[in-house]
């Protein structure tokens, strides 16, 4: 089998699983077999810098009724980037949760951390993103394991169309895995 003929295949089953609401162990399963396809962000490249996280938790404040704890968990996070934090995480959370909820924060109130992802994506998934900015937040932070696939299958079932939804997806998954 063709790796276009395969890829054809898994959007047909991935369709039909949606249709059937049988997509959250399929995505885990498909997740499971393409785990070494994945791209990832290199170790040398962090996915936020202490800048970027210090812009979201200002815009968060700005925007008013944000979660405090999430802003307290950002700016130690933030302090770690600088070498002048705590090296564990807050209780309850590893680092990469915390990166997890940058992501769906730079959604939620846009700035550079939002602009990382959006860098990664085509000119029609930025503007998309700029109208629904609220709904792909809901839609990822619903994704309990991230994966490229469980994401796509996310966002679409929240409406956004296919092309952008796998766009969007390989986006989240450089930053956040």
């Amino acid at each position: 089998m063709t790796s276009s003929t395969a890829i054809r295949a898994a959007a047909i089953v991935a369709a039909a699983a949606m249709a059937l609401g049988v997509a959250a162990p399929l995505a885990e399963a498909t997740e499971a077999q393409n785990v070494a396809r994945t791209t990832v962000v290199s170790a040398d490249e962090p996915a936020f810098t202490a800048a970027e996280v210090r812009d979201l938790v200002q815009r968060m404040k700005a925007d008013k009724g944000s979660d405090t704890a999430e802003i307290a968990q950002f700016e130690a996070y933030a302090d770690r980037l600088e070498g002048k934090g705590p090296t564990k995480p807050m209780p309850g959370f590893g680092w990469s949760t915390i990166v997890r909820k940058l992501v769906v924060a730079g959604f939620r109130h846009g700035g550079v951390c939002l602009g990382k992802v959006l860098k990664r994506v085509s000119p029609k998934a930025a503007k998309y993103v700029s109208k629904h900015g609220n709904t792909i937040a809901d839609a990822i932070d619903s994704v309990e394991s991230w994966g490229e696939h469980a994401l796509t299958l996310a966002l679409m079932k929240s409406g956004v169309p296919h092309d952008i939804a796998g766009d969007l997806a390989k986006a989240i998954i450089l930053i956040a895995a």
